[in-house]
C-alpha cells in the first residue's frame, strides 16, 4: 500500500481536504487543487510554515508529517476583469458575470433582479461552504465558469 499524505488546504473560507501519494510533487498537489477549486496552477502559492513550496519540490521531502496544513494564497486577475460564473438553483442554469472583489451580498442582489426572489430568501453555497454575505466572491475561490449553488426559504402560509 502507498504512503499518503493529508492536506487541509486553507487560505479561504472553503478548506478542502486533500490526500496525495509521497511521491507527488507540489505540482502535482497544485493540480488537483485546481481540479477542486478551479483555481489555474499559474494563480496559486503554497506556503508551509511561511515558507514558500517549490513546483517540484516531493511531498514526502518536506518532512510534513500525516496531516499538514497548507496557506494557499492565489494571485488576482490583473485588472480586476469581469468573468462568468454559473448559479444553478433547482432546474435552472444562470450565468452571471462577476468581478473576484464582487462581495456575495451583490452577488445576491443581481440574483434578485435576474429572478424576483427577495435577497434575504437567497441563500448561496461553493463547494458546499455557506456563502457570507460581507465576503468577496475570491474567498471561495470563485474563478471563471465556476458553479455556486442556490437555494430559496420559501416560508409557508
Amino acid at each position: 500500500m502507498m504512503a499518503m499524505l493529508h492536506f487541509a488546504i486553507t487560505g479561504g473560507e472553503v478548506i478542502p481536504e486533500i490526500e496525495m501519494p509521497m511521491f507527488a510533487t507540489i505540482l502535482d498537489l497544485k493540480e488537483r487543487i485546481e481540479e477542486i477549486l478551479d483555481v489555474d496552477v499559474v494563480r496559486q502559492t503554497l506556503n508551509f510554515n511561511n515558507q514558500v513550496l517549490t513546483n517540484d519540490q516531493t511531498i514526502g521531502h518536506l518532512n510534513l508529517g500525516p496531516f499538514a496544513a497548507l496557506a494557499l494564497v492565489v494571485t488576482p486577475l490583473a485588472g480586476q476583469p469581469k468573468f462568468n460564473i454559473l448559479v444553478k438553483y433547482i432546474n435552472e442554469e444562470i450565468n452571471i458575470r462577476v468581478k473576484e472583489a464582487t462581495l456575495v451580498v451583490d452577488l445576491k442582489r443581481k440574483l434578485e433582479r435576474r429572478c424576483g426572489i427577495l435577497i434575504e430568501k437567497i441563500t448561496l453555497h461553493r463547494l458546499s461552504k455557506e456563502m457570507e454575505d460581507d465576503f468577496p466572491l475570491s474567498a471561495y475561490y470563485v474563478c471563471e465558469d465556476s458553479e455556486v449553488e442556490m437555494t430559496t426559504k420559501i416560508e409557508p402560509r
